[in-house]
């Protein structure tokens, strides 16, 4: 199978290559979708886009747009050159949030389900990667500053896994959600990291940026798929070494 990845060079986007080369597909990796006539010559005989692409902006506006117009895309584009099935990527707990960036999420959605090319939705909760990724944008002088959510992280990798499998079959509509082990604090799991790698950070917790997330809306609901490996776990793979260079 030919399946080209949107967003390869995003974090999920090299777990999703690694794992569909593992099982023996051909991978063309979308790192733009803004161009059309590059798009139009990357997806001749591609049967499926896997779609992890994200925005590199909070503002609602500026997400919506972002996530609108690559879906859009992928959909026009996709359909004229036969492209069968899309994937794509999305988060738990989007629904009913006064958080502006998942609004853009649910419209994002919407795009990727509306053309002509079947779509399946896949919702994941906040990677593993998450906290270490907060640590690493925050961190000055001596202390870093994280989110004040609850969450229950999932490895990248195992997402990867999944929505190759996703791809392989035929479109679904939307799969049940997937989430890692254990519901924790990001702060909790943020000084996990920092202890683990020994960086000697103070964390402190941004109560601001995430108004209008309910306390468990970014939890997993009942029939969710639920995969390891659990934080502790996954704290001594390669992943999480290679976040400390950005920490």
């Amino acid at each position: 199978m030919r399946i080209a990845v949107a967003g390869a060079d995003e974090l999920a986007g090299p777990h999703v290559t690694e794992a569909a080369r593992a099982r023996g597909h051909t991978v063309v990796p979308l790192a733009g979708l803004a161009d059309e006539t590059g798009l139009r010559a990357a997806l001749e005989g591609v049967d499926v886009v896997v779609d992890v692409s994200n925005s590199t902006s909070l503002d609602e506006e500026s997400a919506r747009r972002f996530f609108t117009s690559a879906a859009t895309t992928l959909q026009r584009v996709g359909a004229e050159r036969g492209v069968r099935h899309i994937v794509t990527l999305s988060v738990v707990g989007i629904d009913d949030t006064g958080f502006g960036y998942f609004r853009a999420k649910v419209d994002h959605e919407r795009a990727a389900s509306a053309g002509q090319v079947p779509a399946t939705i896949v919702r994941a909760t906040h990677f593993h990667e998450f906290p270490g990724q907060l640590v690493g944008r925050t961190r000055e002088d001596d202390h870093a500053t994280v989110f004040d959510l609850r969450v229950q992280t999932v490895a990248a990798t195992t997402v990867a896994a999944a929505l190759v499998e996703v791809a392989e079959g035929p479109a679904q509509g939307r799969t049940p959600d997937i989430a890692g082990p254990e519901p924790a604090e990001v702060l909790d799991l943020a000084r996990a990291f920092v202890d683990h790698f020994d960086l000697r950070l103070e964390l402190r917790a941004d109560r601001h940026t995430v108004t209008g997330i309910a306390e468990d809306g970014l939890l997993p609901g009942p029939g969710a798929t639920i995969l390891g490996p659990s934080y502790a776990e996954w704290l001594h793979s390669p992943e999480a070494a290679a976040l400390v260079a950005d920490s």
